[in-house]
């Protein structure tokens, strides 16, 4: 008896060790800290993950290089999943990272080449409208005009209620291609519609809130908005309310100067 109580414990201890890294790299990740996200991440390689979950550490590995600017280390993680985890389904995102190494280094041809590898039907049916703006943006940086106004076409008719729809509607995603659209609302739609600042993303609650207490301590009227997809739950992280979208870009932008984050204006 006293044996299985012991290997009882033992598992349960063993699994938490092995799921804390994680949670450790996915919040410093969400707070920019990727030299510690990758620490974290690389430390949960060490205990007994199955192949899905050792696939997802090599992933935010990559993604971490990749948002600290280092592209060589970067494609060494998401080369990582495509040698030895394969199977999983990281596969497309890890093609995708490779993609935007190459991209932020601007070979677009090669960055092209992997975008269209991770064109599975499961991953389009998911992140389509990302691998299409990713593919129309590249096509552009190669002066492609014509096949990057194919890929934002199928953005702004298959995926009208995107981010990426957004920012080609409002001129700031390479093309200025639909005033048309946005110049004429009328006048009680357009008082009746509240943007803020998005500033995270994330599916863990307790992630949200901790980011949006940083930008409360620093002044900010930062809140969680929680929407629901696919059954599950996730959490916005928003900063001010604001009854025009022009008065949002205008914070947007100082916001962005002053915290050197990425963030957008989105309705709430």
């Amino acid at each position: 008896m006293r044996f299985l109580l012991y290997s009882f414990l033992l598992l349960f201890s063993l699994a938490a060790f092995a799921d804390g890294p994680m949670d450790d790299g996915e919040k410093c990740f969400l707070k920019g800290q990727y030299s510690s996200a990758v620490a974290s991440y690389k430390k949960a390689l060490t205990y007994d993950l199955n192949e899905n979950n050792r696939a997802l550490c090599w992933y935010m590995i990559g993604k971490s290089y990749l948002m600290a600017g280092n592209m060589t280390e970067a494609r060494k993680a998401f080369s990582t999943i495509l040698s030895q985890y394969a199977k999983t389904e990281w596969l497309a995102d890890s093609y995708v990272g490779l993609g935007d190494t190459y991209f932020r280094e601007k070979n677009y041809s090669k960055a092209i080449g992997l975008y269209k590898n991770s064109m599975t039907r499961s991953y389009l049916s998911r992140y389509g409208s990302s691998v299409y703006y990713r593919l129309a943006q590249a096509h552009r940086g190669l002066n492609e005009t014509s096949k990057a106004s194919y890929y934002e076409n199928i953005i702004t008719t298959q995926y009208p209620d995107s981010l990426e729809a957004r920012l080609l509607v409002s001129g700031k995603g390479g093309t200025s291609r639909s005033s048309a659209k946005t110049s004429t609302p009328s006048s009680t739609a357009s008082s009746a519609k509240k943007y803020a600042v998005q500033i995270a993303y994330t599916t863990r609650a307790d992630y949200a809130q901790e980011y949006a207490a940083k930008f409360k301590k620093k002044g900010y009227t930062a809140y969680v908005q929680m929407t629901t997809s696919q059954g599950k739950n996730r959490y916005k992280i928003l900063i001010g309310e604001f009854s025009g979208r022009k008065a949002a870009e205008a914070y947007l932008k100082q916001f962005k100067a002053k915290e050197k984050v990425e963030a957008f204006v989105t309705e709430i």
